[in-house]
């Protein structure tokens, strides 16, 4: 029965990586423009026109954002190591390999995660990128060895079994499990990953279990969903990273894929401290604008995945409130969206539009904006930089390229 499950699920992977191939290219054309416009007056504040008055908008649009779309977090309290651990890794030439156990809160409240902290041999200040796993750190490591921690029955159902492995690389990108260690190790990042779910696990049923339990005194109909946790561990994770001398406690990166991308955006939105965001494939609820006329509906997402967000997100956005003012909440840090051509399920399109809409921001902070001028211009020195190539979601190559070239004109 295993082994049937475990074929049906490798065929259910192929056909809808076929699909993605396959599916109709993103239409800008069709696309409206993200509205209202981000400097606009918003709920009785006044136009925005200078620095100072984006001061005074933007922990509005948080509040608002928060509000409607994922809820507020809960307190998870301070976050503080536990136990580190030396390891020896396949693959990880060039990096000193440890594993962390992170510790959040005390008493009934009290949750852990691991990650694993790599840094280039020898580093000091070396930037750092921080990232959000779809499947566990042992997945990230070539044969997956039983020195890294894994919580199996939070994982979800493909990232469970060795026998998917290959399916996922075909399907989803050879870099879906996580980075080349010895390339970044040559490049000078320092990189920190981590499963969220540990935490809030990214299952409907034990995920809202989580979260109920972390918010006893919340309304069901008040809570938050599962990607305001996930962004919050992004900050618990620089608290612990930050104070090491190997890091540069300025040049930290939140990176997500596709759910975790979503996280990566409200991350950077969040809390200031981070220095850039990599937000991959994020689509709807994340880079994407909410009102698109393309790709995966609010009423789909809200309908396979309300547990990621607040209960009010299903019911719509107010007519006031999109993604862009999300994405501008970054500025004038540098983020990059990227996407496939082929994943019209995450809508690039929409993502197009809504970067598009927060450019306004971003220069009046004094960054150099929004200058895409279609789906296949890529400009890495941009403020909100536009990376799409051909095919669908997953994570390639090519990206980590985009990615590191990005970081290299950034951060770096």
């Amino acid at each position: 029965m295993i082994f049937r499950r475990t074929i049906l699920a490798m065929v259910a992977l192929a056909i809808f990586g076929a699909l993605a191939a396959c599916a109709s290219p993103p239409n800008l054309q069709k696309q409206p423009d993200a509205t209202p416009p981000v400097l606009g007056a918003f709920r009785g504040d006044r136009p925005v026109v200078t620095a100072a008055d984006w001061s005074r908008r933007a922990p509005l649009l948080r509040e608002a954002l928060l509000d409607a779309v994922y809820g507020h977090p809960p307190d998870l309290g301070e976050a503080t190591v536990e136990a580190r651990e030396k390891l020896t890794l396949p693959g990880a030439d060039g990096m000193d390999m440890e594993q962390w156990t992170v510790k959040l809160g005390d008493g009934s409240n009290r949750r852990r995660f691991h990650m694993l902290v790599a840094s280039p041999k020898g580093a000091a200040h070396a930037p750092l990128i921080v990232m959000e796993l779809f499947c566990s750190t042992r997945n990230a490591v070539k044969g997956r060895p039983a020195s890294v921690f894994e919580d199996a029955p939070a994982l979800p159902g493909p990232c469970r079994s060795h026998d998917l492995d290959p399916v996922l690389t075909v399907v989803l990108g050879k870099r879906i499990g996580g980075p080349d260690w010895k390339q970044l190790a040559q490049r000078g990042y320092a990189v920190a990953l981590f499963y969220p779910g540990e935490v809030v696990p990214d299952d409907g049923v034990l995920g809202p279990q989580a979260i109920a339990a972390l918010s006893p005194d919340t309304p069901a109909d008040r809570r938050a969903g599962a990607i305001a946790v996930w962004a919050d561990l992004f900050s618990k994770a620089y608290d612990v990273l930050s104070v090491d001398p190997r890091f540069d406690a300025g040049k930290v990166v939140a990176w997500g894929h596709s759910r975790h991308g979503k996280a990566a955006l409200l991350a950077g939105a969040l809390d200031p401290r981070l220095a850039a965001v990599i937000a991959h494939q994020s689509g709807r609820g994340g880079a994407s604008l909410s009102r698109s006329v393309a790709g995966e509906s609010l009423t789909q997402i809200t309908r396979s995945y309300g547990f990621w967000f607040t209960p009010a997100y299903a019911k719509g956005v107010p007519d006031d409130l999109d993604q862009h003012q999300l994405i501008a909440l970054n500025a004038p840090r540098p983020v990059l969206l990227g996407t496939g051509r082929g994943d019209t399920w995450s809508d690039p399109a929409g993502a197009f539009k809504a970067a598009k809409g927060a450019d306004p921001a971003y220069r009046l902070l004094g960054s150099p904006g929004f200058n895409a001028q279609g789906l296949h211009d890529y400009r890495p020195a941009d403020g909100v930089v536009w990376w799409s190539r051909p095919l669908g979601h997953g994570v390639t190559t090519a990206d980590w390229r985009a990615f590191l070239e990005f970081l290299d004109t950034h951060v770096k």
